[in-house]
């Protein structure tokens, strides 16, 4: 009995040195994706993320298209989500952390149909600011964007592709969240480790 378990165990060590540098290497190229965003889905393709004008805080207009160049990631919330109002603290230290980026954006788009005053209480209330905020409140990006459920957190390459995406609340504050966006920085997203 015991030579059997000491022959499976040196087959197993044999095995695990022989494919683990395999399976190392595949994980090489590919977004980390651990920890608190375990949940962050990468397309196999990228899909080109919508250009619908949204407005800003300002009373302007702007689209995906005026980040072009530029890794941008993009929370959909709302007020009213759970979820999202529990996340939002850790998405201002995402942004804080990445703020010296040049090729990185951070983008909030609210769902809230009360406009910029509820957003404006919330962000004062909670001791927030997102500079690129933008209004979706009859749902014109959301939509396209295939956007079904709160908060939702996309990541768009510098071309303007959506490359993956994490639906539910997570800790953008955390090492995995920080790493898993400077993948992105790092490569084009398409795992080929260019920029």
């Amino acid at each position: 009995m015991r030579r059997l378990l000491v022959s499976r165990l040196r087959m197993l060590v044999a095995t695990a040195v022989v494919f683990l540098p395999l399976v190392s290497a595949a994980r090489a190229d590919a977004p980390p994706i651990t920890g608190s965003v375990q949940n962050f889905v990468v397309f196999d393709e990228p899909v080109p993320a919508s250009i619908v004008p949204l407005e800003t805080k300002d009373g302007g207009e702007q689209t995906f298209e005026d980040y072009r160049g530029k890794v941008v990631v993009v929370n959909f919330w709302a007020t009213w989500c759970g979820p999202c109002v529990r996340e939002m603290p850790t998405l201002a230290r995402l942004q804080e952390n990445f703020a010296d980026v040049d090729d990185f954006a951070f983008v909030i788009v609210s769902q809230d149909r009360g406009g910029w005053k509820d957003i404006g209480r919330f962000m004062k209330r909670l001791k927030l600011d997102f500079p690129n905020s933008l209004l979706d409140d009859k749902l014109k990006l959301s939509r396209p964007m295939q956007v079904r459920s709160l908060p939702v957190v996309a990541i768009i390459d510098r071309q303007g592709n959506e490359v993956g995406r994490l639906v539910g609340g997570a800790e953008w504050d955390s090492p995995e969240a920080f790493e898993l966006i400077q993948y992105y920085l790092d490569n084009d997203g398409d795992g080929d480790g260019t920029s």
